[in-house]
């Protein structure tokens, strides 16, 4: 199964202890891929090995469209938590430009009758969030007004307090589907397999000789699938997007490691859970 998410790429960042995880140095400069400062259609992004989803499969999610004195084009994921408020990662918010948020829609280019689409009330990050690819990635997003819910437009339910997740989930959104490929038009999920967050470290310090930014505030999956061949990842273009199991919301795509799906690494989320307090705390100011 194809499924591409945009991964950062690892950023140089500070070096973070991680509790449970074996203890590693900041990324050795030799393998960062620093990504450009601004949100571009690089070649490296999209949720590799992925299928295409039916229409109105995944009614929560959204894209998240950004422009710089240029018409908005898909820049992240996101998912709606609430009639006015969508659920995203930190990284996404820039303090320029101009963001439409879409919900509704299947195909990003032909949005369709079902299609809604908002301007943005308030950008919410967490106030500990420091580094575009880093720890506290999570961010609230109240748009200026509301959705109007339909068998197009729903929201997702939040995890309860402290679940620590496991088994398989769903990642959905409109990153590559391959790190060279187009971007897709229309939305893209994969089953993908959470892993222990010791064992991610491993992998990715095999692989890129660091696994910071990665701590148990994060959980990480498979790039691996059953037949050990497909290497399933997250891209430039999905970070933001939801990890769902059942209907239930349990992480937020962070990061990974470009180019997407080349390799067997990891995929890293936030661990929603962790956050619930935090988000319903932003609501009731919202």
């Amino acid at each position: 199964m194809k499924f591409l998410v945009v991964l950062f790429g690892l950023v140089c960042a500070l070096a973070h202890g991680l509790p449970n995880v074996v203890k590693v140095d900041s990324l050795h400069p030799a393998y960062a891929n620093d990504l450009e400062t601004l949100p571009s259609d690089s070649e490296d992004t999209r949720i590799t090995n992925s299928e295409d989803a039916f229409v109105d499969e995944f009614p929560y999610q959204v894209s998240i469209e950004w422009g710089d004195n240029e018409p908005t084009e898909h820049f992240c994921g996101g998912s709606i938590i609430s009639e006015s408020v969508v659920l995203t990662a930190a990284q996404c918010r820039y303090d320029y430009g101009t963001y439409s948020i879409v919900a509704g829609i299947f195909n990003r280019v032909r949005k369709g009758v079902s299609a809604q689409r908002r301007g943005v009330d308030k950008f919410v990050i967490h106030e500990k969030y420091s580094n575009r690819v880093g720890l506290y990635d999570i961010a609230l997003i109240k748009v200026d007004s509301p959705f109007v819910f339909t068998s197009s437009v729903q929201p997702v339910q939040l995890p309860k307090r402290g679940l620590n997740p496991s088994g398989i989930g769903i990642i959905s959104g409109w990153g590559r589907t391959f790190y060279n490929s187009v971007r897709p038009d229309v939305l893209t999920y994969a089953a993908v397999r959470i892993i222990s967050n010791r064992d991610c470290a491993q992998t990715l310090i095999s692989y890129v000789g660091s696994s910071s930014p990665l701590d148990d505030t994060q959980f990480c999956t498979s790039a691996t699938e059953s037949d050990g061949n497909e290497k399933t990842s997250v891209c430039d273009g999905d970070i933001g997007g939801p990890f769902v199991q059942g209907y239930v919301q349990v992480g937020i795509i962070s990061w990974g490691i470009t180019p997407c799906g080349t390799t067997r690494t990891p995929s890293v989320y936030v661990k929603l859970s962790l956050y619930v307090d935090w988000i319903n705390a932003q609501l009731a100011q919202l």
